[in-house]
């Protein structure tokens, strides 16, 4: 009897230290899953940077002096967005943006751009803000200039997922009806005051388009968001039409050049003068490109060719194949993020998450919509390509923040 007790014990232990032994390998196996993700987001970051400064160089390089001049700045950027990439990554900073800021956060954004507009009622344009290409949310301090709407973006995505997630970690009884409407007031305040206060639409249906993705995947049902999805898709074409009526200056010539173009295919060189190069550009790219710094575009023929149209340049000089690769760097980079979305421990993360994600893919699909002449002409960067301090601070904080979420917030 005695010998009988003995094995059961052993037995027991041995159950006990083999579960343990499978509790330490998976642990190690969800370790390194994460440190994978964590390779490829970072690898990914360090590629485009690489490619964002080679890029400047290419588009500058008729004139030695313009290529010194931008270069040197594009590294301060990458070299500061770097820094920002890397402290958002740690728990000291990444921590500091969780839910119970993303009231705060959207008050302070509020408040910014009320500012700005307040300033520019009371004082009108000045050095420190400027109105460029017709925008009012600049500031500028001395070389320096940053684009307040791009900034606000990475707050207005916490916000958003801070109301999506209300009441889905507590158990909490709140409807997803006062959700939605949280969600629409926010987003509208956001839209309208960057319309009207700051002058840049394109911008502000980005935010509309990145509040709309998140939308579409909160615990809102179907049966309220699918007549809200086909409903704006039948209302688009009337709504785009009323506004080539309606709207004034150049936001009207935008959107008539639009409906020529996309109706009966006329991109005249007066009317439709940038989507018109921008279409020789990709046409005379060819399979595999002219090479880099080879392309003609960039002598002055597409104006904003280093921001809006960067897209079209990469079409010229990298060809059909350049542009394949670009765009599956930019998809694996989704469903990578994504992926740390559906892993998310908790649903304020999760919404975060899927949000950067969205923040990114539909800033790639309205950059290069507007290139090939799919989508009126919207001055929204190339993610992290592009020159424009603002957006590539904003993208890289973005991408730290993702690093932070997946080390400590993920299951696995």
């Amino acid at each position: 009897m005695k010998r009988k007790i003995d094995f059961n014990n052993r037995a027991t232990d041995q159950v006990a230290f083999h579960n343990m032994m499978n509790e330490k390998d998976e642990e190690k196996r969800k370790e390194k899953k994460s440190k994978r993700r964590n390779n490829i987001i970072s690898f990914f970051f360090i590629l485009v940077m690489i490619g964002s400064l080679n890029f400047i160089s290419s588009i500058s390089r008729f004139d030695n002096a313009k290529v010194m001049d931008k270069a040197f700045k594009q590294s301060i950027i990458l070299g500061l967005s770097l820094v920002i990439f890397i402290l958002m990554c740690s728990k000291k900073f990444g921590g500091l943006f969780n839910k119970s800021v993303s009231g705060p956060l959207f008050r302070f954004s509020f408040l910014l751009g009320s500012s700005i507009l307040f300033i520019f009622v009371a004082l009108g344009p000045s050095s420190i803000f400027p109105t460029v290409n017709g925008g009012k949310g600049w500031i500028r301090l001395g070389s320096l200039s940053l684009q307040i709407p791009e900034l606000l973006k990475v707050p207005f995505v916490i916000s958003i997922a801070g109301i999506f997630a209300r009441g889905k970690d507590t158990n909490e009884k709140i409807s997803y009806i006062k959700n939605f409407w949280t969600a629409l007031i926010y987003t509208s305040t956001f839209a309208v005051l960057i319309t009207l206060a700051l002058k840049d639409m394109g911008t502000a249906i980005h935010y509309v388009l990145i509040a709309g993705f998140m939308l579409f995947l909160s615990d809102i049902p179907n049966k309220v968001l699918y007549p809200i999805f086909f409903g704006g898709l039948a209302v688009a074409p009337v709504l785009l039409s009323f506004l080539s009526k309606v709207l004034t200056g150049y936001k009207q010539h935008r959107i008539k050049v639009y409906l020529e173009g996309i109706l009966h295919n006329n991109y005249d060189r007066v009317d439709a003068y940038q989507i018109y190069q921008s279409l020789i550009a990709f046409g005379t790219g060819g399979i595999f490109g002219k090479g880099i710094g080879n392309g003609v575009q960039k002598y002055n023929y597409i104006p904003e060719v280093e921001t809006d149209f960067a897209i079209a340049n990469l079409g010229e000089e990298t060809g059909f194949v350049g542009m394949i690769i670009v765009l599956f760097l930019f998809f694996t980079l989704f469903v990578l993020i994504m992926n740390i979305a559906g892993k998310s421990k908790n649903y304020f993360y999760k919404y975060l998450v899927s949000g950067i994600a969205g923040y990114i893919i539909t800033q790639v699909i309205i950059n290069i919509g507007v290139a090939i002449g799919l989508i009126p002409v919207f001055g929204i960067p190339l993610p992290f390509i592009s020159a424009g301090g603002s957006s590539i601070l904003a993208l890289s904080l973005s991408m730290g923040y993702i690093i932070y979420i997946n080390n400590n917030h993920t299951t696995d």
